[in-house]
């Protein structure tokens, strides 16, 4: 029976913590815990303004940083798991597709490239050539914002 070399990587991720347990200590004992933010410089802060990009959008709760390290266990494809979670969200909030961004920009760049393009996979891959394509936004000057640019990516002109 040969040796694939993704068996024996699966089987070598544990090798630390099997090799520190075999000493006698435990892998996390193992580790001194770092202050990350300290050795960079960077200062905390209480924030008193809500969830906001530019401030760290989001402390991340318990179960969130439970299944962030769960999943960083195994490989996936990414395109099956964006669909299944895009999938389980459409069903729990009652809408017909929904889709997990990196944040609001490109939350509004993505959506902003659904309008223009529908489900066309060439209009998709044309992007930001918009030849042939609707391509032009209307924003009323009252909603802009500091995220503009993220609609702008998509090449459609500006309209103020």
């Amino acid at each position: 029976m040969s040796t694939r070399r993704r068996n024996f990587l699966g089987g070598a991720v544990g090798l630390p913590a099997f090799l520190t347990a075999l000493v006698g200590g435990s892998a996390a004992a193992a580790v001194p815990k770092r202050d990350l933010l300290a050795e960079l410089k960077v200062r905390p802060f209480i924030n008193a303004a809500g969830t906001y990009t530019t401030h760290s959008g989001s402390l991340m709760r318990p179960e969130v940083m439970e299944t962030i390290n769960y999943a960083s266990q195994y490989f996936v494809e990414v395109d099956e798991l964006h669909d299944a979670v895009g999938k389980r969200i459409a069903e729990l909030v009652g809408s017909p597709a929904a889709m997990v961004t990196a944040g609001a920009a490109s939350a509004l760049t993505l959506g902003t490239a659904g309008v223009l393009t529908g489900t066309d996979r060439q209009k998709v891959n044309q992007i930001p050539d918009l030849t042939g394509m609707k391509n032009e936004v209307i924003v009323q000057k009252s909603h802009r914002f500091p995220y503009d640019h993220a609609i702008r990516n998509t090449g459609v002109r500006w309209w103020k």
